[in-house]
């Protein structure tokens, strides 16, 4: 019983033609890339550059005839393998249907490898230039967050933070100027107020640029660079003393009292102006941070729901192209079968 059983599946699969499946695959390939070339050229008729909408109904079109062409090049190519075969019709269609889709996959990942080398290749050719280029506040340091570092830049572009105090010691005389840095007193050094502000916008810059290339701790970065633009806000122009500016001048210079003492109260106004100033430039880039926080919550819903949608229609794509493949092994069989019936009517007559 055994032997009769091993001899049965030797004869059938004996009477696999893989010359006939290999002839249908040919014959499916082949108008399948020709009825693609009718499709890219009806396709390119339909472009109008010259309207509104200069693809409208190509992608709708492009696709019914997608289908029509599968359906078309599996039923040649079921048909022939049938024919050629002459027996086992459903099997030499389902095989030339399997086969067809393996070589399909195969030709459309060597496509996609050789996509990603070329790109990789035009991104190499490009870092030197991209790596002068990305520098200013938001630019994205890694591929792949372009997106994302394009978001950042647009939260940060509106910021109008100037840390230049335009020297605002620069009205006062030489001599009262070396006074002042000789006092050794740290408030009263020409470089005090406007290291304060370096230190923020260089801060600000950093934080900036660690968010675009860590946009996943966004607002823990933008919490932290609040705290801290705080903090140095309430230490930014403490208020000093007249006495200890009076003292100061009048120890380093040759000055009258009088004259000392309109020195003083010179550069106690120029020192609380460009205090000023600077605590409005720091109240306004507290402001864009807070506006950017707010934008940034709102970039993230999008991008949430842009994943879902992309990830419902990835998947609606892959059920239609579960029940398409399944279609085409029933279509690919049943003309195989028509084939292989043709072939031995034939030889009946």
């Amino acid at each position: 019983m055994e032997n009769i059983n091993v001899r049965e599946i030797r004869g059938r699969f004996s009477r696999v033609s893989w010359g006939s499946i290999f002839a249908g695959v040919l014959t499916a390939l082949a108008i399948s890339v020709l009825l693609s070339l009718l499709a890219t050229s009806i396709s390119l008729f339909m472009f109008n550059p010259t309207s509104d909408d200069p693809t409208s109904g190509i992608g709708t079109n492009v696709g019914i005839w997608t289908v029509v062409s599968m359906l078309l090049s599996l039923v040649a190519g079921g048909f022939v393998a049938g024919k050629l075969a002459g027996t086992e019709g459903m099997i030499h269609g389902f095989l030339v249907w399997a086969t067809s889709s393996i070589v399909t996959i195969i030709l459309v990942v060597m496509l996609a490898v050789g996509a990603v080398k070329a790109t990789a290749n035009v991104l190499g050719a490009m870092s030197s230039v991209v790596g002068n280029v990305i520098s200013g506040v938001g630019s994205a340091a890694a591929s792949g967050t372009s997106a994302v570092a394009d978001q950042i830049q647009d939260l940060f572009d509106n910021s109008d933070f100037n840390s230049d105090l335009n020297g605002y010691d620069n009205n006062l005389q030489q001599d009262i100027r070396n006074a002042l840095r000789k006092s050794g007193v740290k408030e009263f050094q020409p470089a005090y107020l406007q290291n304060q502000m370096n230190q923020i916008k260089r801060d600000f810059n950093k934080t900036a640029k660690r968010i675009a290339t860590h946009p996943k701790d966004a607002q823990s970065l933008m919490n932290g660079f609040l705290e801290r633009l705080k903090n140095r806000a309430d230490r930014f122009g403490q208020s000093i003393s007249r006495q200890d500016v009076v003292k100061a001048i009048s120890n380093n210079t040759n000055l009258s009292q009088a004259e000392v003492n309109q020195a003083a109260d010179q550069y106690i106004d120029l020192y609380n102006q460009a205090v000023r100033e600077g605590k409005q430039q720091i109240d306004n880039l507290q402001q864009t941070i807070q506006n950017a926080q707010q934008n940034w919550e709102q970039f993230k819903q999008q991008a949430l729901q842009q994943a879902e949608d992309a990830t419902n229609a990835a998947a609606r794509s892959a059920l239609w192209s579960f029940f398409g493949m399944l279609i085409g092994a029933i279509v690919c069989a049943f003309f195989g079968v028509l084939g292989a019936r043709q072939t031995i009517e034939g030889k009946q007559l």
